[in-house]
């Protein structure tokens, strides 16, 4: 009986997603010119930062064996936790294994029942994880409406008024490719004593001072509790991190199971890392930086997008529609990948193109075309 019951749960699933044209697979074909990936600096490709993830295969080995806390102390780990806390402006770092276990061991760590998470309705899945993971209440604001997040700091600063209460935001959405309004996040973030975890995955590397991220390009940097990011984007490597103050640092390191308990970063995705940071900081580094400026208005001039950034959505509405959009940009040549429910709520499914500094004048010219040739249902 049991048996059957999972196996009707895994047909009804099935049928479901076939209904609502939700259904997942792996590419199989080849992907011509990519527009689906988040290297914005084009720096997973870079001969030094390859050369450099060899040398550290060569020196220690493919994995680093065990969580960090046992395998033993390795050089590479620290003096990345080091260049990234300067490269934030920060008095500490910390590496986690992915950018999907950051939050999952950060979160539960510094709020639990009792306290209370408020976050954006549209905010990553790993950050939603984290945030169910600790046990504390939580509620939900649109990114661009402060008088919402007002309201819901307000009630929640009356209803418990001794509890902790934690902002969660991207700084640079992951799917809608907007800005947060982050000096508005953080007025309201001191009038009511809260802490902001601010996550700027898609934003560093490509905004702010030597890509620092959101919070350095308005200097806000003293005013943000903790700031998240990934090796996995503009880092061309893979990993996570946060960056704050020694004692919030040190609690993570003492507390954070996803830390504690989990393999530790490969020893060449952190010299990879290491590499891509060095170049994000030096005069290359800016000039990939405005390379991608330059591309993001060619491209914004081409097509006349609503945003700003790298990440460009082209809303269709239906999941049948964006799959359509997709497949026929694909037989041109073009990787552009559909975003759909339940990704992203229903009603919105998307192109999502992501732009980078290694495209040519030529590709995003031949990006826009494609897009403005779409069929108009």
């Amino acid at each position: 009986m049991a048996s059957h019951s999972f196996h009707a749960r895994l047909d009804a699933l099935q049928r479901n997603r076939e209904r609502q044209g939700s259904e997942r697979t792996f590419k199989t074909r080849t992907s011509g010119i990519c527009f689906s990936d988040n290297d914005y600096l084009g720096l997973s490709r870079h001969e030094q930062v390859i050369a450099s993830a060899q040398q550290a295969l060569r020196d220690y080995g493919t994995g680093a064996r065990a969580a960090r806390l046992l395998s033993g102390p390795c050089p590479e780990h620290h003096r990345l936790e080091e260049n990234l806390a300067q490269w934030k402006k920060t008095e500490r770092a910390l590496l986690f294994s992915s950018g999907y276990l950051t939050p999952l061991g950060v979160v539960p760590t510094l709020v639990s029942p009792g306290d209370t998470v408020l976050m954006e309705r549209q905010a990553h899945a790993c950050l939603f994880d984290g945030a169910r993971l600790s046990g504390a209440r939580i509620r939900l604001f649109d990114r661009k409406n402060m008088p919402e997040l007002k309201k819901n700091l307000v009630s929640t600063r009356k209803l418990a008024p001794e509890s902790r209460i934690l902002i969660i935001a991207e700084s640079l959405h992951s799917m809608d490719g907007d800005f947060a309004p982050l000096r508005e996040i953080i007025d309201l973030k001191k009038e009511s004593g809260a802490w902001l975890l601010l996550d700027e995955a898609h934003a560093g590397g490509i905004c702010g001072p030597a890509g620092a991220g959101l919070a350095a390009e308005l200097d806000l940097i003293q005013h943000v509790e903790i700031q998240m990011g990934t090796m996995g984007k503009a880092l061309g490597s893979s990993g996570g991190f946060v960056a704050a103050t020694e004692k919030i640092i040190h609690l993570l390191m003492n507390e954070a199971r996803t830390f504690l308990f989990g393999t530790a970063l490969a020893p060449a995705s952190v010299q990879a890392a290491q590499t891509s940071l060095t170049i994000l900081r030096s005069p290359e580094g800016d000039l990939l930086r405005k390379k991608l400026a330059e591309n993001i208005t060619n491209f914004r001039s081409a097509f006349s997008p609503s945003v700003s950034g790298p990440i460009q959505p082209v809303f269709l509405g239906s999941n049948q529609l964006a799959t359509k959009a997709s497949d026929q940009l694909h037989s041109l040549g073009l990787d552009v990948p559909a975003i759909r429910t339940p990704t992203i709520p229903k009603g919105t499914a998307r192109l999502r193109i992501s732009l980078s500094a290694r495209h040519s004048d030529k590709e995003i010219q031949q990006l826009g075309q494609a897009l403005m040739a779409l069929p108009k249902e």
